[in-house]
């Protein structure tokens, strides 16, 4: 016969096991979740690497786009002239004809050498 003092053991031991297993059980979920908010953070850094990347790439073209060259080019873009130019209007089109075809413009058919000769 067991002796009285080991059953009160062997209780408390189950007892301690099941609340040591119900506070590990508890502790999963949050920690499942730190992980996962980590791995987003870490995607989340690289989105913003490359916007700030992206940011910097405009900032450079805005500055290149205050030199004076560039903003004489887009002025007479507009239209606009320096002060003592003179300013012209040409119309019509400025593009050459195209240039004819060589063979006759291939409309007489299978013949349309002949019309070279006369």
């Amino acid at each position: 016969m067991p002796p009285a003092g080991s059953t009160v053991i062997s209780a408390r031991r189950l007892i301690i096991a099941g609340l040591l297993t119900a506070l590990l059980i508890g502790y999963i979920g949050p920690v499942r979740g730190y992980f996962d908010q980590r791995g987003e953070l870490r995607d989340e850094q690289a989105k913003l690497a490359q916007l700030e990347q992206r940011r910097d790439e405009y900032k450079a073209q805005l500055e290149a786009l205050d030199t004076p060259e560039v903003l004489e080019t887009r002025a007479r873009e507009l239209g606009l002239i320096k002060p003592g130019e003179r300013a012209f209007l040409v119309r019509g089109d400025l593009a050459p004809p195209p240039p004819k075809p060589k063979d006759g413009g291939g409309d007489g058919g299978p013949f349309g050498w002949l019309g070279d000769l006369f």
